[in-house]
C-alpha cells in the first residue's frame, strides 16, 4: 500500500517513518509537513493511506479531509488530544491514534487498513445492471435492482437485497465508488441507499422495506435533488 505521513512535527514524522519501514505492506512515498504539501501527492500519485496529524498551521487535519472529499484515500488521523476522536469518525477514518503513538497500536491500525484496502476490491461492477461481491472465496453476481440499501459495520459492510444479505470485508467509500450514482445514494456515513426503493421520508429519514433509515442533515438537500430526477 502506498502511504504519506501529514504532520508539521519533524521528529513526530521521523517516528512515523521508523514504524512504516517496519511494515511490509506499506510503501513510504512521502513525508509532507504541511496539507498543501500532501495534496500534491494525492492529486498526481497513487496513494492508498493518509497518516495525517489533525493539529496543523494553515490548514489542519480535518479540513484537508473536507476539501478532499471524494479524492481522499484512507485515513489513519493522528492527534495529541482524545478530543477530535468522534469527529474524525464521522469523516469515515480508518482508526484514530493518539501520541505518542505505541508500535503496537500503531501496527493494528496498519493492519486494519491493509484489511481494508483488501476489500476495496470485494464489489466490482460487471456492467450497467449488476456487480460481483466477493463472499468468501466465491463471486457472487447481483443484479443491482435488487440491491435496498448498504449499511456499515465496523470493518464490514453488509449488502442488503431483496432477498438476501452479504456482508464482506470493503469501506463504504469503495462501495459507494463501485455503485452508479444515478441509482445509489450516501444518504449517511453508515447507509447507501437505492432511490427507487424509497417507499417513505419522513423528517430525516427513508423507508425501504421494512428498515427505517437515517439520512444525515447534510444530505437532505442532495437526496431531494436526486428524488427529482426520477419523478
Amino acid at each position: 500500500m502506498n502511504c504519506i505521513i501529514v504532520d508539521d512535527d519533524a521528529l513526530v514524522r521521523l517516528d512515523l517513518e521508523n514504524k512504516i519501514s517496519q511494515v511490509s505492506f506499506l510503501n513510504l512515498m512521502g513525508s509532507c509537513s504541511s496539507a498543501a504539501e500532501a495534496t500534491q501527492y494525492i492529486m498526481n500519485q497513487q496513494v492508498d493511506l493518509m497518516i495525517l496529524d489533525v493539529m496543523m498551521p494553515e490548514m489542519n487535519g480535518l479540513q484537508l479531509m473536507k476539501a478532499l472529499e471524494t479524492e481522499r484515500p484512507q485515513v489513519i488521523l493522528v492527534s495529541s488530544s482524545k478530543e477530535f476522536a468522534a469527529e474524525a469518525f464521522d469523516f469515515d477514518v480508518t482508526d484514530f491514534l493518539v501520541k505518542p503513538i505505541s508500535g503496537e497500536r500503531f501496527f493494528r491500525a496498519a493492519a486494519k487498513s491493509r484489511r481494508l484496502h483488501e476489500g476495496r476490491t470485494s464489489m466490482s461492477s460487471y456492467d450497467d445492471h449488476s456487480v460481483f461481491i466477493k463472499v468468501n472465496t466465491r463471486l457472487v453476481k447481483i443484479d443491482l435492482r435488487d440491491i435496498l440499501f448498504v449499511e456499515a459495520l465496523a470493518d464490514y459492510v453488509t449488502v442488503n437485497t431483496s432477498n438476501n444479505k452479504y456482508t464482506i470485508h470493503s469501506t463504504m467509500k469503495g462501495i459507494e465508488s463501485a455503485l452508479p450514482g444515478k441509482y445509489f445514494f450516501r444518504a449517511h456515513n453508515s447507509y447507501i441507499i437505492r432511490l427507487d426503493r424509497i417507499s417513505e421520508i419522513d423528517d430525516n429519514c427513508v423507508v425501504i422495506g421494512q428498515k427505517l433509515i437515517p439520512v444525515s442533515r447534510s444530505k437532505v438537500k442532495g437526496l431531494m435533488q436526486k428524488l427529482k430526477l426520477l419523478t
